[in-house]
């Protein structure tokens, strides 16, 4: 099964995933990264009323084969 490397910006901090894990395909990929995004926006509610999460999939050779961002925009509207 090949490997899937995962690198996320929470806003703050930009973490390169240096080891990866072993996932049936590319489709499976898409699908963690977007729970993890989901994850991280529950974990890591911001205190202000915009914020974006990004994911990005590479695969064994480096190469980006998929990008999500999940963007949270919100505010009093009175």
């Amino acid at each position: 099964m090949p490997r899937y490397f995962f690198d996320i910006d929470d806003g703050m901090n930009d973490m390169r995933d240096d080891e990866g894990v072993t996932l049936n395909d590319r489709e499976h990929a898409r699908k963690e990264a977007i729970v993890t995004l989901a994850q991280l926006a529950n974990d890591k509610l911001p205190d202000g009323n915009n914020h974006t999460f990004k994911a990005s999939v590479r695969d064994e050779t480096g190469r980006r084969i998929y990008e999500a961002a999940l963007t949270l925009n919100s505010g009093w509207v009175s």
